[in-house]
């Protein structure tokens, strides 16, 4: 895939997410519907899907079957430990920054919560993000800046929210969320690239959100800490995937 397959997979997603979040945002505003009603949640999970929709019209499609399989179960050696290292760091982070667990968040409110988000409200999302965007920005660009890119694309693309009277985005400052945003997709991409498992990153994706509701969310030094930290292990973990294809690729080849 290249640049022209992020410009289309941009415009699908931003064209069907626009439409359905500030069609929610009007409708909330001009009549008796409030966030919540059976319409506007419609309305809602379809704008969720847009970056998962159009990733389906991204993919190669020759042979469009196998292309999709390959695309969604691909998995590279080891990847699960990746996984592993950096939910423990989130756990960690937010966990010891709050010191508060949410009342509300029995253990089976917990497992059903993190399906729905995985699922339905953000995992989903990592087909398009992780599954089509980063992958073209990284190959044009450092793994880094195709991360803040990424980031800033996906911050700008969660803006109507803050339209949306009585969602829960609103509770947060835009610019707290798209920073946030912005180190999620460090972490994010190298579980994408160290795993090549979509389905990885889309738990992921989920776990994150879950865990922000699973505990009453401070700002304090050892969130901070923790972001950096989780950040830093990532671009290291970057940095030796660099020395390690460098190693290879100045080894000799044997001639017979």
């Amino acid at each position: 895939m290249n640049i022209k397959a992020a410009v289309k997979y941009l415009i699908i997603t931003f064209a069907i997410t626009y439409a359905c979040w500030w069609g929610v945002a009007a409708l909330v505003a001009y009549t008796d519907f409030v966030y919540g009603d059976i319409l506007p949640t419609i309305i809602y999970i379809i704008g969720n899907f847009g970056p998962a929709i159009a990733a389906l019209f991204c993919i190669d499609s020759r042979p469009y079957l196998r292309s999709l399989k390959k695309f969604l179960f691909s998995y590279k050696k080891h990847g699960v430990w990746i996984f592993i290292l950096f939910t423990a760091l989130v756990t960690l982070t937010v966990g010891l920054s709050s010191m508060e667990w949410n009342p509300q968040m029995t253990a089976p409110n917990f497992f059903i919560t993190l399906l729905g988000s995985t699922f339905i409200y953000g995992g989903e999302e990592e087909l398009g993000w992780r599954g089509i965007l980063q992958p073209i920005l990284s190959k044009k660009i450092t793994f880094p800046l195709a991360s803040l890119a990424c980031g800033a694309i996906w911050a700008l693309w969660h803006l109507p929210l803050w339209f949306i009277e009585g969602h829960p985005n609103q509770s947060m400052p835009f610019w707290v969320q798209a920073t946030l945003g912005i180190f999620l997709c460090f972490w994010l991409g190298i579980i994408y690239e160290r795993s090549d498992c979509i389905p990885l990153c889309m738990l992921f994706h989920g776990f994150v959100n879950v865990m922000l509701s699973s505990f009453v969310l401070k700002f304090n030094w050892i969130l901070i800490v923790g972001i950096i930290l989780t950040t830093a292990v990532a671009i290291v973990l970057w940095l030796l995937d660099i020395k390690r294809t460098k190693t290879i690729n100045n080894q000799p080849t044997d001639i017979k």
